[in-house]
């Protein structure tokens, strides 16, 4: 990540190498991660959540609703070591300091909701939404135990819901600087979902906030570029955990 590249204001978000280091899970989770998934489909045995990238809303649904407690954790490890590489990217120099607003859309038992509030002022609002009952039950009772906690140790109470994010957002107009995606659009929504998706974004976001939604097998960088383009969004960028990154998170910016 090069800091650099992005505008400084005194008044906004800044991530140090310091962050970088404190939050990024190693390399060798992730290779152990894949290598037993790896052996699981060698000696002809499925994942658990295998088959759920790019199927049906039903699909999806019941397949996360059947990842519980460790089988959760194993099958999104991959998910969580990229989200504490491209959050904090998505963040730097663009979000306020304080009273921001920012919306956390596939949060699931807040893993990536933990990278956000890393940055959090106690005036933020951070409001997680996922399609998965247990868990958002499971990231309430995270943070009713005060387990979400800033870079200065404060806690930081967000709140979340669950819904499909495809569906309109009980959220007040213009009144969000941020809303994020954390391997969600790109892999779980169709293009017609995403669309909908970016439509309630237009609407939500502020004059000058930002959306970073992740792209993928089935809502590619192209396919998400044009829809959020075609809805009026400008391009800011992207986020990427490696240099050789399949799935992206790209950045556009509301104009004001």
């Amino acid at each position: 990540m090069n800091l650099s590249n992005a505008a400084m204001t005194t008044n906004a978000v800044s991530v140090s190498p310091s962050d970088l280091r404190s939050l990024r899970l190693p390399w060798s989770a992730l290779i152990a991660n894949k290598a037993k998934e790896l052996w699981t489909k060698a000696t002809g045995r499925r994942i658990k959540g295998q088959g759920m990238i790019g199927a049906d809303h039903s699909t999806v649904r019941q397949g996360f609703g059947s990842l519980i407690g460790e089988d959760f954790h194993q099958y999104n490890l991959p998910q969580a070591w990229v989200e504490r590489r491209q959050i904090p990217q998505v963040l730097h120099a663009r979000v306020p300091l304080e009273n921001a607003r920012i919306v956390d859309l596939g949060c699931g038992p807040g893993t990536s909701t933990d990278v956000l509030c890393h940055f959090a002022h106690p005036s933020w609002t951070i409001i997680g939404f996922d399609l998965t009952a247990h868990l958002i039950d499971a990231a309430k009772s995270r943070a009713a135990r005060g387990e979400f906690k800033n870079r200065d140790g404060v806690v930081i109470t967000p709140e979340f819901r669950c819904q499909n994010i495809a569906e309109r957002l009980k959220i007040e107009d213009n009144s969000i600087d941020l809303a994020i995606s954390g391997g969600v659009v790109g892999l779980y929504l169709s293009t017609a979902e995403a669309r909908s998706l970016i439509a309630e974004l237009k609407r939500i976001v502020k004059p000058g906030g930002y959306i970073a939604l992740d792209a993928g097998p089935a809502v590619p960088v192209e396919t998400l570029r044009g829809l959020a383009e075609g809805a009026g969004f400008v391009y800011d960028g992207k986020a990427k955990s490696f240099v050789i990154e399949p799935r992206p998170k790209l950045i556009f910016r509301k104009p004001a």
